[in-house]
Parts: C-alpha cells; structure tokens; sequence
C-alpha cells in the first residue's frame, strides 16, 4: 500500500521565542511530527524544532511617521506589511499544501503574508487567531486603530480557507468581522497549557495571589472592595499581584494606608513556583464586562497548580462555561459581595484538603497534543478538497 504524502504546510508567526509565540512553537513542533513544515518569522528562532524542513526568518523594520500611521488606522493600508510579504515569497519554499498563519491583536503581518502567498501559490489558507481581533466594544477604542484593524482584517479573513480562535465565544465574535469564503471551515483550538505541574505543600499563609498585569478592561476595584471586608475577619490576610509595580488604579480611594500594607507588588517574574508555594488562593479577574469573548491564558496555567482559584468573571463568558461546576474553582461575579463570599468559600475550600484531579479532563482538553491534533484535522480537512 502506498504511503501517504505527508502534507505540507508553511507556519508563519512573529516574536519567536517569546510571548505566545511560544505556544505556537510548541503547536508547530507537535505539526512536524506527521506533517513537513517549514517556518517564516520575523527574526531567528531560538527553539529547537524538531522535525521542521526550513526555517526562514526575515526582519521586520517598522519605521512609521505620523502621516503613515493616519493612513494605516484610518484606511487599513499595510504597505510595510505587504513588501515583507512579497520579500518572503522569494525566501521560502514553493510546494505547499496550505500556508498556516499565527496572529494575535499585534500580530497582523503573518496573516497579510499568509495571504499573499498563497494565493500566489495557489494553495489553501488558515488563520488561528489567538486574540478576538479586532478587539470588541471596551477592548478597542471604536476610532482609528479599530477602523484600521477592522478593514484588514475583513480583507485578510476573507481570502482564509480555515478559520480558528481560541474558544468558542471567541470564534463566534470573529465570525461577524469579515465576509466568509464560500465553504470556510473553522475550529476551536484553546491555548494549550504549560506542560508542567506545580505541586506543592499546602500553604499556611492566607495569601491571595494574581500573576499578570491589570490593564484595560480587567479592573481590580471589586476585588479589593471585597478585600477590604475580608480583613476585617482575617487581618493577616494578604494579596500579592506579581507583574506590574505601578500604581494601581483607585487603590488609594478603597483601601486605607494601613490596609494597604497588606498588598504587595511584584515585578515581572519566571519564576512562579516559590510564589505558588506561598499562595492559599490564586486570581484570576477577567474584562469588568457581562459578555466577554476572552479567557485569561494565566487559569490555563493556575489549573495546573494545585491550588484553589478564584475566578471574577462575566456571566458570559468563556471562564463561566468551561469552569463550571468545579469545587476547586470559585467563580464570582464583578461585585463586592460576589466576590466577599467568593473569598471565603475560596478560602473553606483550600482548607478542606480538597480533590484537585476534578480538573484533569479539562486539561486534557488544553494540552499540546489535543490542541495540534484538532488543527491537524482542519488543515487536513481543507487541503483533501
């Protein structure tokens, strides 16, 4: 029997070795094993990939006067974009099944040169956007940026054979930005989790620990409103907020001096284990909005560390439906006394030696192999046509 043609794919990404681009590495390793892959990005990755066939990396200079910027908001013109996409051309390999472009709310170049090139090639086009792009109401302010970012993506999305976000109220938000090719197939492929586990010792520090910044729509108000209550019942509790060491938003309008002390500001870290060890409860507050198509990558990876989190989230949202349900996970709404009483089931359940393997189902589902083998489907799904 005749061994089937490995298919071919182009991955293009930015940022390589940093960021999320770090998960799209991983997804393309994982690709390489049954696939022949090459790689496009804007500078040299550092990562060792493992059964990939090429790897081209061309720079990307943005140099932008003012009037070019105008331009680029206000009309979606990409020239910068398109002569890197056309100097790529020339660059990489010709015998492609599909060109498979990586984009994130910064990342709009891969999917302009995954455009060009394919068609160019004539072969088939795939888009996993990672972000809902362009950001909905609240995200984005609906001016220039937003009316630049909506023209090039409704131009680029459009030419795309397959189409994937990263959950489910995600692709359905992007489903409404850009007219759909005729017979556009699309998936859901969730951020896949860190492959490690942090287990710990159970902490005798009543310490409520968030990692990541607080920007945009993610207000910490409510949480420290009902922080400001929980003192009052535990005076040596703490909040740790590791990832930003700015002032905070109306902190000083909520808590006093004195309560103040008890939260503490960290800079940016790699390092989580020892603060995971240190923590009772772990944080995660999404948009301060009722409907939001975002889920935080830092539950991803809080799921993975056995730990009782609390979760301030819309009532549609991502984290509401995938997260429901679990004892280990206390979802609150955006109000004080939601999360007053989330903070002290929060608190009952970590000291209740409670059963952290409720969650491994749900990690299965955000893991490397299960993620790439549903892209691996939809890419195979478009090039069998």
């Amino acid at each position: 029997m005749k061994t089937p043609t490995p298919m071919k794919i182009l991955a293009i990404y930015f940022g390589a070795g940093s960021g999320i681009s770090i998960f799209y590495e991983r997804i393309i390793c994982e690709l390489a094993k049954s696939a022949e892959i090459d790689v496009l990005s804007d500078r040299e990755a550092k990562a060792s990939f493992v059964g990939v066939r090429n790897q081209y990396h061309l720079t990307y200079t943005k140099r932008m006067q003012s009037w070019y910027r105008k331009f680029l908001r206000w009309f979606g013109i990409t020239p910068i974009s398109d002569r890197w996409s056309r100097k790529a051309l020339d660059l990489v390999a010709k015998d492609y099944d599909v060109v498979l472009a990586f984009m994130a709310t910064s990342q709009l170049t891969p999917a302009v040169c995954g455009k060009y090139i394919s068609q160019k090639l004539g072969c088939k086009f795939a888009i996993y956007a990672v972000d809902a792009i362009p950001g909905p109401g609240g995200w984005t302010r609906r001016r220039n940026e937003f009316r630049g970012k909506q023209k090039i993506v409704a131009r680029t999305f459009s030419a795309a054979d397959y189409v994937a976000s990263s959950n489910p109220h995600m692709l359905e938000y992007q489903l409404t930005v850009f007219p759909h090719k005729e017979g556009l197939q699309t998936g859901v492929l969730l951020t896949p989790s860190p492959d490690r586990y942090y287990n710990a010792a159970p902490s005798n520090e009543l310490l409520f620990l968030y990692t990541g910044s607080l920007y945009g729509m993610r207000n910490p108000d409510h949480f420290f409103k009902a922080f400001k209550r929980l003192l009052a019942k535990y005076p040596d509790a703490k909040v740790m907020i590791v990832g930003m060491k700015y002032k905070l938003r109306n902190i000083n309008n909520i808590l006093t001096a004195e309560e103040r002390k008890h939260i503490i500001l960290g800079g940016h870290t790699t390092d989580l284990e020892p603060l995971f060890s240190r923590a009772k409860v772990l944080v995660d507050i999404d948009a301060d909005l009722e409907k939001d198509p975002f889920l935080s990558s830092k539950i991803v990876t809080y799921m993975k560390v056995n730990r009782v989190i609390l979760s301030e989230t819309g009532r549609i949202t991502p984290s509401r439906e995938m997260f429901a349900g679990l004892n280990t996970v206390v979802q609150c709404d955006h109000n004080e006394d939601s999360l007053y009483e989330g903070m002290l089931r929060a608190i009952e359940v970590a000291d209740s030696n409670p059963d952290f393997s409720e969650r491994e189902p749900l990690i299965k589902e955000f893991s490397i192999e299960s993620v790439s083998a549903k892209l691996r489907e939809g890419l195979e799904s478009i090039t069998a046509k």
